[in-house]
């Protein structure tokens, strides 16, 4: 059943890299436009790993797993690679990261609290809320307009709200519409829209993104140990034969989400939060794609538009940009 399973996933991971290339090739992307869509890429494939894992395993236990793993990747990487970093940081700077990590943390908690009720129909229409957050920040603050990329905006939103429409029609009726998962994924609109600037504000300061990822990933481990000690139902005889049996799909995820994670705040980097939340609203659509392959989830033409759809705003962005 094992080997099934990582045959499934290697197979997986193929079609995902020759999709990815073939995309890049077609659309001519630039090179932080390659980023932000490598970056909704691993989050896709991210999300069918959690898909399998999930039904079978502790949540905390997972993410605590998961983000332990990611941290000491992060740590190794600046260790070895950016040993002087940590020496030449000032101590406002060193603040703004932690605080904008903080933010991203409580977000992924908001995120994953109002999922347990919630459907993915709700999760999309408060992503769309990310982006008015930031867009009108960028607006009011920045002097960068939406309709600067008014084309690419409107393929994306409309193709994004297809997939709403498509996704609700699966799994909306099924959830409950409650006032505190609507208090939460409010939280988490807030939260990712404001730790998405932040970092922003840090990345133009030339911070190596590997900083404010590895922080990050430090920061959501510390906050989930506390969480998984009040909220998990695993005695402790029970965690260690769990982390037995999760670790090699683990350490696969979480090299996986680091990549995500750290793609992602390269293209933020070198863009802005406007055009870096609006590719992300890809994400979704491919979850459902890369699905269709791993899972033999249902396929149909909405799918097909909406993933079309999005597509040609990142194309018609990256001209705003070449």
């Amino acid at each position: 059943m094992m080997e099934e399973c990582e045959i499934n996933f290697y197979t997986l991971f193929f079609i995902f890299i020759s999709f990815f290339y073939w995309f890049t090739k077609f659309t001519n992307l630039i090179l932080p436009m390659v980023f932000l869509v490598l970056s909704s890429f691993f989050y896709a494939f991210n999300n069918l790993l959690w898909k399998r894992l999930l039904s079978k395993f502790d949540l905390w236990l997972i993410i605590g797993f998961r983000c332990l793993l990611t941290s000491c990747i992060g740590l190794a990487i600046i260790f070895l690679f950016y040993p002087t970093i940590l020496s030449s940081l000032t101590y406002a700077v060193s603040v703004t990261i932690l605080v904008a990590s903080i933010f991203g943390a409580f977000g992924l908690i908001s995120m994953i609290l109002a999922l347990k009720e919630g459907s993915l129909a709700q999760l999309g229409v408060f992503n769309l809320l990310i982006v008015f957050l930031v867009s009108s920040y960028l607006f009011f603050f920045e002097n960068i307009f939406l309709k600067n990329y008014a084309v690419a905006s409107i393929c994306i939103l409309v193709g994004f709200t297809l997939y709403i429409f498509q996704i609700k029609k699966i799994d909306g009726v099924k959830k409950k519409n409650s006032y505190r998962n609507f208090i939460l994924f409010m939280m988490m609109s807030f939260f990712f829209a404001v730790s998405s600037l932040m970092h922003w504000y840090n990345l133009k300061q030339e911070i190596p993104a590997i900083l404010s990822v590895t922080v990050q990933e430090l920061v959501v481990f510390f906050v989930v140990l506390i969480i998984f000690n009040f909220k998990t139902s695993l005695s402790p005889h029970q965690i260690y034969p769990q982390i037995q049996k999760i670790v090699k799909p683990v350490v696969f995820m979480a090299i996986v989400i680091f990549i995500a994670i750290w793609t992602g705040f390269l293209g933020l980097q070198y863009t802005n939060p406007l055009i870096s939340s609006l590719i992300s609203l890809i994400t979704p659509v491919l979850t459902i794609v890369f699905g269709v392959f791993f899972f033999k989830n249902q396929w149909n033409s909405i799918t097909l538009l909406s993933l079309f759809l999005i597509s040609i705003g990142i194309y018609l962005i990256n001209l705003e940009h070449q």
